[in-house]
């Protein structure tokens, strides 16, 4: 009945899940039933229309939902002329032809969007993170030193 998992996917981009929800801690106390859940989207109406649903299910049930945070949306633009820089100076760097993916993950550049407004153009990079969320989480370190020499090169060429 209560939202978990995969609520829309992308119509643009195949594959791509466009929102969805994570009940991800029940605790059951003396009298009552506590839940964390994460709604999550791409498209701000569709985290409000999972998070609406959340709460009807909730009060039907004699509960109250309270949200604690949320993270700023961040769609996909097409049309992108900062990914172009960016996949240029790779090919240069790199002599390949970098993997471009749009992911749906609570990202830093929701927030940038959400400050700077939704004309901005960006793009997400980083090192390679290896198993992320568990307590094995670990980073690769000479990824780190390559992301740093790739950002230079971004920016040599859009100065």
């Amino acid at each position: 009945m209560y939202p978990n998992g995969v609520n829309t996917v992308s119509s643009e981009i195949q594959g791509l899940t466009e929102s969805s929800t994570n009940l991800g801690v029940v605790t059951t106390l003396e009298n009552s039933i506590e839940y964390d859940s994460a709604a999550r989207s791409s498209v701000s109406s569709l985290k409000d229309e999972i998070v609406t649903r959340s709460k009807c299910i909730t009060e039907i049930l004699g509960g109250k939902l309270v949200t604690e945070s949320s993270y700023p949306e961040w769609p996909y633009k097409t049309d992108s002329k900062i990914r172009e820089v960016c996949k240029d100076v790779y090919e240069r760097m790199y002599e390949k032809t970098p993997e471009i993916v749009a992911i749906h993950a609570g990202v830093e550049c929701g927030l940038f969007k959400e400050k700077l407004g939704n004309d901005v153009d960006m793009i997400s990079f980083g090192p390679d993170i290896i198993d992320i969320h568990t307590p094995n989480e670990h980073i690769s370190i000479s990824s780190v030193e390559r992301c740093y020499e790739y950002l230079l090169e971004v920016l040599k060429e859009i100065k």
